[in-house]
C-alpha cells in the first residue's frame, strides 16, 4: 500500500472512539496527516481534554499505524478544544461553543444504560415539570431509532421552516419541542448509520430556533452510543440523568451509563429509579414488584446523587399513551409529586453550579 494521507486515514478507521462504537475518521478528530518518508506524522484533536483519552487513542492509532507496510515511525500530536473564558463570577465554560450554537443556558440529558425503563416517560415528565416552574424550557427527542415524544405529547403537526431554512420547534404544554417523529411517518422505520445521527443530532441544536429557551431538555436513546458521543461533541452539557428500574438486569446497565457520562466529563446529576414499586389504591399496601432500592444503592456505589423513586401508576401509561403527561393531568399523584421534586433538585444544582 502506498503511504499516502489517504491511505493512513483510512487505517484509521480501525481506531474506534473508546466505549463507542464509531471510529475516530468519522467523528472528525483526524485533523491532519503529513508523511515524511517512512514516518507519518498525525495531528488528532479531542472533544474535551482528558489524559486517559488521550493515551488510550494515541496507543491504538500508534498500533494500527506501525502495523502499516512501509511505516517505521510515528509521531502523534493530540489536543483537545479548550473551553472559552467565562465571563466575570460565572465559572469556567464546560465546552467551547460554536458560532451556531444556540444560547441555551443549560443542556440536560436524559440518559439509560438499556432500553425499556422509561427514560423517555421521565424526561417529558420533567420536562413538563421544569416548564411549570421556570419560563423557556425546551424538549429535544434525540432518540432518532425510536422517538416516543409525539406519542406521549399528543403531537402530530410538523413542524414549519423558514426562508433561511430554520425549524420552527412545536410547543405544548409550555416546551418547545422537537423530534424526528415529527418529520417522519409513524409507520416508517428510522434506518440510520452513525454519521446520518450525528448530523441530526447537530441540525436539531444548531438548525432548530431555540430563541429564549434557558434550559433544554434532551431525551437520548438507550445504551451508550453514536448519538451520545455526537452530543457532547455539538453541545455544553450541563450534566447527564441516568433512568434505571430495580431489577439487577437493568442495574448493571446503570455503570455504563455512569461510565459513559465521567468519560466524557459530562456532570451526573444523579440516578432515578423508575417503576419503583406499586401502591395499592384503597389500602396503600406497598408492593415491590421488581426489588425496590436497586437504583439507590447503584448511586451510593457509583459516589453520584440519587434523585428519588417512580411509583407503578397506571395513569403513567396512560398519560404516555393518550399524550397528557401525568404532571399535567394527575399533578396531586404521588408519581407527579416525584417527578416535580426530581425537576426541582435538577433545577437547583444545574443553576447552583
Amino acid at each position: 500500500m502506498e503511504l499516502s494521507p489517504d491511505n493512513i486515514k483510512k487505517v484509521l478507521q480501525n481506531v474506534k472512539y473508546p466505549g463507542f462504537t464509531r471510529d475516530i475518521v468519522s467523528f472528525g478528530l483526524v485533523k491532519d496527516i503529513q508523511i515524511d518518508g517512512a514516518k507519518v506524522n498525525v495531528s488528532l484533536v479531542l472533544p474535551k481534554p482528558d489524559e486517559k483519552l488521550t493515551s488510550k487513542i494515541s496507543e491504538s492509532v500508534r498500533t494500527v499505524i506501525l502495523e502499516t507496510p512501509g511505516v517505521s515511525d510515528v509521531d502523534i500530536q493530540i489536543s483537545a478544544r479548550q473551553p472559552k473564558a467565562a465571563p466575570p463570577g460565572q465559572g469556567p465554560q464546560k465546552a467551547e461553543k460554536s458560532a451556531k450554537l444556540p444560547d441555551i443556558k443549560y443542556y440536560i440529558a436524559v440518559a439509560s444504560g438499556k432500553g425499556g425503563v422509561g427514560k423517555s416517560t421521565v424526561a417529558v415528565n420533567v420536562a413538563v415539570a421544569m416548564a411549570k416552574m421556570r419560563d423557556k424550557v425546551g424538549l429535544m427527542d434525540a432518540d432518532i431509532w425510536g422517538p416516543s415524544i409525539p406519542t406521549m405529547l399528543g403531537i402530530k403537526d410538523r413542524p414549519k421552516a423558514t426562508e433561511d431554512n430554520k425549524i420552527v420547534p412545536l410547543n405544548k404544554f409550555g416546551l418547545k419541542l422537537m423530534s424526528i417523529g415529527f418529520l417522519v411517518n409513524e409507520d416508517e422505520t428510522v434506518i440510520w448509520r452513525g454519521p446520518m445521527v450525528h448530523g441530526a443530532i447537530k441540525q436539531f441544536i444548531e438548525d432548530v430556533i431555540w430563541d429564549d429557551t434557558d434550559h433544554l431538555v434532551i431525551d437520548l436513546p438507550p445504551g451508550t452510543g453514536d448519538a451520545q458521543l455526537s452530543l457532547v461533541q455539538t453541545a455544553p452539557l450541563s450534566g447527564g440523568l441516568i433512568v434505571t428500574t430495580p431489577q439487577d438486569v437493568a442495574l448493571i446497565d446503570v455503570k455504563r451509563g455512569v461510565q459513559m457520562f465521567r468519560k466524557l466529563n459530562v456532570p451526573i446529576l444523579g440516578i432515578v429509579e423508575n417503576m419503583s414499586y406499586l401502591e395499592q389504591s384503597g389500602s396503600g399496601e406497598v408492593i415491590d414488584i421488581f426489588g425496590r432500592g436497586g437504583g439507590k444503592k447503584m448511586a451510593e456505589q457509583f459516589g453520584v446523587p440519587f434523585l428519588g423513586e417512580i411509583p407503578i401508576d397506571p395513569d403513567i401509561r396512560k398519560g404516555g399513551d393518550g399524550g397528557v403527561p401525568i404532571v399535567e393531568s394527575h399533578p396531586e399523584s404521588t408519581a407527579a409529586k416525584a417527578f416535580n421534586q426530581i425537576a426541582e433538585t435538577i433545577l437547583n444544582t444545574i443553576e447552583k453550579n
